[in-house]
């Protein structure tokens, strides 16, 4: 696994996605980002800029390719979103300074949580499958969860690993991020009181 992971910091969307295929996770072709002219989501008149330029799916329903046919879908497409449903974790999306702040404290705790960064817009921690649900009363965070939830992994336009997944550590359980949560957002708002 080791070299899979080695392939997850590379800026090639092929190696990347085939490198999540081999990790189990089912993976999907999403729009690309054009220098320039934005998101292939686009058109030429469109006069509202993409959210998301470049890192979400080609329809609304995620639609996962089979092995077979990932390198000749993403060789197709260069710079092509890699887009890849939350059915092997749960995916926590918050502000980024948030997202930064829990995870400054759960490596304080030793706790590894695989983190996605968006730009300096937002951060994504994954969590065990099916735990979500335990952080969904927090207003501040978006629970992705199942197969009709998705998230853009790198190297989609914007999307980078902050803390990749490790051989040698699962994923927690969100039971287990929660107290980070709860305890950076307490904090978050005295300082604004």
């Amino acid at each position: 696994m080791s070299d899979i992971l080695h392939v997850l910091h590379g800026r090639d969307t092929t190696d990347c996605a085939m490198a999540y295929d081999r990790l189990g996770w089912p993976v999907a072709i999403g729009h690309r980002h054009r220098g320039g002219s934005g998101c292939t989501c686009q058109g030429a008149d469109s006069t509202v800029p993409c959210l998301t330029p470049g890192a979400h799916p080609l329809e609304a329903a995620v639609k996962p390719l089979p092995s077979g046919e990932l390198a000749a879908a993403f060789e197709s497409a260069p710079g092509a979103g890699v887009i890849v449903p939350c059915t092997h974790w749960d995916a926590l999306v918050v502000a980024h300074p948030i997202g930064m702040a829990v995870m400054v404290r759960a490596d304080a705790a030793r706790l590894h949580v695989p983190c996605l960064t968006a730009g300096h817009t937002t951060a994504t921690l994954l969590v065990a499958p099916g735990t979500g649900e335990l952080l969904a009363d927090c207003p501040q965070a978006e629970v992705r969860s199942g197969p009709d939830a998705w998230v853009a992994l790198p190297p989609s336009y914007g999307v980078r690993w902050d803390t990749a997944p490790a051989e040698d550590h699962p994923l927690p359980d969100s039971g287990a991020v929660r107290p980070h949560l709860a305890q950076v957002l307490k904090l978050a708002s005295a300082d604004r009181a």
